[in-house]
């Protein structure tokens, strides 16, 4: 009905039919997500760059080492005078000759080979940089060379062919760089280690040197603070751009749902029109053809009973040629009103054209549809309209049968209302297969 339906179409309200929120929301954990795996990659790269300069330090600890060696070895040794607490090396074999001298002057030396050495400086730059080296061997001469497990396993792979290891290793729960070379019996380390079997050109130990990695930690603090500071910068602004992405699509969605509910709205408004009639609001002719189609096609199939009522206003032209056409309007308003309060809302009612409407009665047969249409007939004739007073109707009711269209149902209905009309009006009139004294 118009009323009904104007309420409903009144009661509409916007549809959220796209949600940009999730969208953005969806775009913002992805960004966060690409910010945090680039960060982390940033963090992870700027480490191995670490680990790779302190390789490089430490290589250029061990050249600087090595060169400092041969130069040592090349002139077979220097003296140095003891009197500022080096002591003799104990080491040396009994080949060694002159390891001690005095000097004219009455100074006192002792023999420094390469290894002697490379283990005083190694001794004093731990006490400065806190960067610790040594050589050791498998055989070593002195027992506090002896490898260690990682010197070890070095050593081992100095045997099979490499020139350099290297690695990161937690040692009394701090990092170091480890990294070692293979240190090759020369002609000039033959008189130390000859007795000991070695050969020119083998490998007979290696140069160790042990790098704290805390030494890089304010360089690297610095540089993680900046990738942290620099990626933040960038999510931030992305979530930014995205939010202003958002408020631009939400304000466009929100423009297309009013539209679409708008659009919505008018084809409410439109099919509401087009159905009911726009007086009286109920069923036009139009609707009602199309639901007594289904009607049908329901009683056929479920074996449903079903009867119509056909009536209109007795001498309506009449009313309104005498007191016009307001008034018949409002007569016809009022009756559809009275009409309305007494069928179920399971029958349909609608006005057919003019003064002329129909009921039909859903799921009854005629006898019952008789009874309505009496009981409508009578309350009508009671009834005082404004400015007319009484109006009666007429009434034709039909029964429906399987071999029934829409046409000849409605046909049925009209030749009885058209037959009550013949009798005299304000009456009932029926068509159906009843048996006698039914009707």
């Amino acid at each position: 009905m118009l009323i009904v339906d104007t309420m409903r179409i009144n009661k509409l309200k916007p549809s959220r039919l796209t949600q940009p929120e999730t969208y953005s929301l969806i775009l913002a954990c992805g960004w966060t997500i690409v910010i945090v795996i680039s960060l982390l990659a940033s963090i992870s790269v700027h480490r191995q760059e670490i680990v790779a300069i302190a390789q490089n330090v430490a290589r250029a600890y061990i050249d600087k080492d090595i060169l400092y060696r041969n130069w040592n070895a090349f002139h077979g040794g220097i003296y140095v005078p003891t009197d500022r607490g080096l002591s003799p090396n104990q080491f040396y074999p009994p080949s060694v000759q002159e390891r001690d001298v005095i000097t004219p002057s009455g100074r006192r030396l002792t023999l420094v080979n390469p290894s002697y050495m490379t283990r005083q400086i190694y001794e004093f730059a731990q006490k400065k940089d806190k960067i610790s080296g040594r050589i050791t061997s498998l055989k070593p001469l002195r027992p506090e060379n002896k490898a260690d497990l990682w010197e070890e396993s070095a050593l081992r792979e100095f045997e099979q062919g490499r020139q350099e290891v290297s690695s990161v290793v937690t040692e009394g729960g701090m990092r170091h760089m480890r990294l070692m070379r293979p240190l090759v019996t020369e002609e000039s380390c033959l008189p130390c280690h000859a007795h000991q079997g070695y050969k020119k050109g083998d490998i007979r130990g290696g140069i160790s040197i042990r790098l704290p990695m805390m030494l890089f930690g304010p360089a690297m603090g610095k540089q993680v603070g900046l990738l942290w500071a620099g990626h933040g910068v960038m999510w931030l602004l992305g979530l930014t751009g995205l939010y202003t992405g958002y408020r631009g699509l939400r304000r466009r969605t929100e423009e297309r749902d009013l539209a679409e509910q708008e659009l919505k709205r008018l084809n409410a408004i439109l099919e509401n029109e087009a159905t009911t009639d726009s007086l009286t609001g109920i069923c036009n002719r139009r609707k009602f053809s199309g639901r007594l189609h289904m009607e049908i096609q329901e009683a056929k199939r479920y074996g449903m009973p079903l009867a119509l009522i056909f009536f209109d206003i007795d001498h309506f032209k009449l009313v309104n040629d005498t007191h016009g056409h307001e008034t018949g309007d409002n007569v016809l308003q009022e009756l559809v009103r009275i009409v309305t309060g007494m069928i179920r809302q399971t029958d349909i009612f609608a006005r057919f054209g003019g003064e002329e409407f129909v009921i039909l009665v859903h799921n009854n047969d005629v006898r019952t549809g008789r009874e309505l249409a009496e009981k409508i007939r009578s309350r009508v004739e009671q009834h005082r309209f404004p400015q007319i007073g009484s109006v009666t109707c007429s009434f034709g009711v039909a029964q429906f049968y399987p071999d029934d269209t829409v046409e000849t149902f409605i046909k049925r209905a009209d030749d009885a209302m058209y037959a009550a009309k013949q009798a005299g009006r304000n009456r009932v009139e029926t068509r159906c297969d009843c048996q006698p004294g039914a009707a």
